[in-house]
């Protein structure tokens, strides 16, 4: 059974932090800290305050969020990509002051933690307009199939219906070496794939490249990462 308060874990991706703000809402967790599964050295261990992602709660919470203030929620979402540490306790104090519910744990200034989620996202916006503006004048994928990229932010969910919808039909990956993973396109299909970085290494021009059985496909979640 979990406990109200203390450290909750969950998997590192966004539906997963969606899914604890449902604990938060619906039964009441006040958690004092927030950290990734992955980056736990205990985490072969069952964890007692682990929250599972569970994609239509994250959905629910998504939705009711969106309609309540869309440029919140555009907000907690880029900020979330960052990746910047300890953005997670950050986010879910912003989540609180937002949803005007009261919060018991000693925050030093909320006035300065939300000014920096608005910061981080302001920043993680103008990386992924850069990189749509950065390929488009490179001729891409006009000269090549696969296009590297090493952003500071994970921008790749970000940039997906702006190429999706540009680029429909054409065949094309952008690899993202810095987190080992690409958005690949191929045959009207949209999907996120893991990678290597020696496979994107000198290599822009096979088509072969992103069908191998190396690159490891995952079915997209179109409803949670359609923001741009």
């Amino acid at each position: 059974m979990k406990q109200k308060t203390g450290t909750y874990y969950f998997d590192g991706s966004f539906n997963g932090f969606l899914t604890l703000l449902f604990e938060v809402r619906y039964t009441g967790i006040r958690p004092t800290a927030i950290v990734k599964l992955k980056d736990q050295q205990a985490a072969l261990f069952p964890q007692p305050n682990y929250v599972a992602t569970r994609l239509e709660d994250a959905k629910q919470i998504w939705n009711g969020l969106r309609s309540q203030n869309y440029s919140a929620l555009k907000t907690l979402y880029f900020a979330f990509l960052s990746e910047e540490e300890n953005i997670e306790m950050q986010l879910y104090y912003f989540y609180l002051s937002w949803q005007k519910q009261r919060i018991d744990e000693q925050i030093p200034d909320i006035a300065t933690a939300s000014a920096r989620i608005y910061q981080l996202a302001s920043l993680v916006e103008k990386e992924k307009r850069a990189v749509e503006r950065l390929l488009v004048v490179e001729d891409f994928p006009g000269t090549s199939y696969v296009k590297i990229i090493k952003p500071k932010y994970n921008i790749l969910p970000l940039i997906s219906r702006y190429f999706r919808t540009r680029f429909r039909n054409d065949d094309w990956l952008i690899g993202d070496i810095n987190r080992n993973y690409g958005l690949q396109h191929q045959s009207g299909s949209l999907a996120f794939v893991a990678i290597k970085p020696e496979q994107l290494k000198n290599n822009t021009e096979d088509k072969t490249l992103i069908s191998s059985p190396a690159y490891k496909k995952k079915r997209r979640k179109r409803s949670l990462e359609v923001l741009a």
